[in-house]
């Protein structure tokens, strides 16, 4: 099993849908993954349980391959930028 730390990120709490939403980080080495997520629960659940359900969402996302890398699209865009900034020094 993988360990890995986690944070969670602009906790908020959505009256109109009634959940909490938040972004959960886990941080691997140097990599950092990034997943939205929401919990339907009341605004007056207590923090603990909040906190540990929407980590638990995220990492049931991460299982299934699915929601926002954005450490990768990050990377990707910056990968991308210095290959184009190589081509503009390669032309005569």
């Amino acid at each position: 099993m993988t360990s890995y730390g986690a944070d969670i990120q602009g906790l908020h709490y959505n009256a109109a849908e009634q959940s909490y939403e938040a972004r959960v980080i886990f941080h691997e080495g140097a990599d950092r993954v990034t997943y939205p997520v929401d919990l339907n629960v009341p605004i007056t659940a207590d923090f603990a349980a909040v906190s540990r359900g929407l980590v638990l969402r995220a990492r049931a996302m991460r299982a299934q391959d699915r929601g926002a890398n954005l450490a990768h699209l990050k990377l990707t865009a910056t990968q991308a930028a210095q290959h184009g900034r190589l081509e503009r020094t390669r032309r005569p």
